[in-house]
């Protein structure tokens, strides 16, 4: 199942987004007019209501009789208001029987015929539908009670209906374009705003194994695309010092690994030629049990080198005491600097707890032990435990000739050797500083400089 661009998801939920904006604006510009207009004939049918009032004020039935003709001045003003305006009086009869009279302007009043079981309440509504033809949604009603007489103003809703109904027939045709045009331009600024990601896409796809020295350009206009290209850009710097790393990890193990069997092959070949003796033999074969020991030495550091950097290594992650790890990798240093005229010593220590792989943290203090030892011919071997707040190191500092400055920086890779034939002469392999700055990162820790390891306190 193919999966959508990213161009065609952002533009389809940018014009649905467009769409349904639009259509909700323009629904509210129809209900805000429609509403507009409806406040402003209330107002207009409220004032006419106010002045017909005021005018019934100095109303006054001539005759004290229902049939009163209603005054012409009254009459006349209320023609000249013109619409619909119809007043009702409601007046008792000898029985003590409510009857309702409507005036109207120019005649007298009339009593409402064709209801003579009505009440007050049902002749004012059939006089209300009378007056509105009985489409009442067509008109605006506007009762107002004042005493005897009820007023009755009545406007014609079609004054706003025509530039209503032309707005909602605009709104309608109008609509389907703006929404093209929101989704043509949605559709514009989505291809825009992915070119520089489309740019970071190609210029990555570019790169190939050996392109790996290649980066992204940065910054590429758009922060969040930037931040993208500089991921990928560190990524490819990870990736490329990965690659370089194993290039030249493989090319040394091939190199260390080829010079002991090319010395074991020359051992048989020398131990099986005629004419050697039992010592001869014997001779080749404990060189040969030497290179075997050295290579399986080698082998097993490399496996050990491998399952740390896969994070396939077990490690104890629990509280020990330090100092006495300390302290035993002292005894073992003395054992090795018998035959040599070396003073191994640790500085006093109170007994320190710290959270760690105890072993592990032993074989790091062992290697930097052993390189100490090899290459100190005399002098001292001291061992200092120096806390640094919630962390504490453990410093191996001696007497030997040193490392030069522009070695530093190199003493943990792999393989790597000041002097390469000495070396393999006093028994090392090359890695015993790689593997201590290994399980030191494993357990939290890191290295400050060619003698010292820390551990997490």
């Amino acid at each position: 199942m193919s999966e959508r661009r990213l161009s065609q998801v952002l533009t389809r939920r940018f014009s649905r987004v467009a769409w349904t904006a639009l259509a909700g604006y323009a629904v509210v510009v129809v209900l805000l007019f429609a509403v507009a207009a409806e406040m402003a004939l209330r107002r207009s049918l409220e004032h006419s209501a106010d002045f017909i009032q005021s005018l019934l004020g100095a109303y006054r039935d001539s005759t004290s009789a229902p049939g009163g003709v209603m005054p012409s001045a009254l009459a006349d003003q209320l023609v000249g208001m013109g619409g619909q305006v119809v007043i009702t009086r409601t007046t008792t009869n000898a029985g003590g029987m409510p009857q309702v009279y409507y005036l109207s302007p120019g005649m007298p009043a009339r009593r409402l015929e064709g209801l003579p079981d009505a009440s007050p309440e049902q002749a004012r509504a059939a006089l209300v539908a009378a007056i509105t033809e009985r489409a009442r949604w067509r008109y605006r009603v506007l009762h107002r009670a004042m005493g005897e007489f009820d007023i009755y103003v009545v406007a014609s809703r079609q004054s706003y209906f025509v530039p209503l109904g032309v707005l909602v027939i605009a709104a309608a045709l109008l609509l389907p374009l703006a929404a093209f045009a929101s989704a043509r331009g949605a559709r514009q600024a989505v291809a825009q705003t992915l070119q520089p990601l489309d740019r970071v896409t190609g210029e990555t796809r570019a790169i190939g194994p050996s392109e790996l020295g290649t980066r992204l350009t940065s910054p590429t206009g758009q922060a969040e695309v930037t931040d993208l290209a500089d991921s990928i850009n560190r990524m490819l710097e990870r990736v490329d010092r990965a690659h370089r790393a194993l290039q030249s990890f493989t090319a040394d193990a091939s190199h260390e690994l080829r010079t002991p069997l090319t010395h074991l092959r020359a051992q048989v070949q020398w131990a099986s030629a005629d004419g050697r003796t039992d010592a001869e033999i014997r001779d080749a074969l404990a060189a040969m049990e030497r290179g075997l020991d050295r290579t399986t030495k080698l082998v097993e550091e490399l496996l050990l080198i491998a399952r740390g950097e896969n994070r396939q290594l077990a490690l104890a992650h629990g509280p020990f005491d330090l100092a006495a790890v300390v302290d035993e990798v002292r005894e073992i240093t003395e054992a090795m600097a018998t035959d040599k005229s070396l003073v191994v010593h640790a500085e006093p220590s109170r007994r320190i707890d710290v959270i760690g792989d105890a072993d592990r943290t032993r074989h790091i203090l062992l290697n930097l032990a052993s390189n100490a030892v090899r290459y100190t011919p005399s002098g001292s071997v001291t061992f200092a435990i120096i806390p640094h707040g919630k962390e504490v190191s453990v410093s191996v500092q001696d007497t030997g000739p040193g490392i030069a400055p522009e070695h530093l920086n190199r003493i943990f890779d792999r393989f790597f050797r000041i002097d390469q034939s000495r070396s393999r002469e006093l028994g090392g392999t090359g890695l015993g500083l790689a593997i201590a700055r290994l399980l030191a990162e494993l357990q939290a820790g890191g290295s400050r400089n060619a003698d010292v390891v820390e551990v997490g306190e």
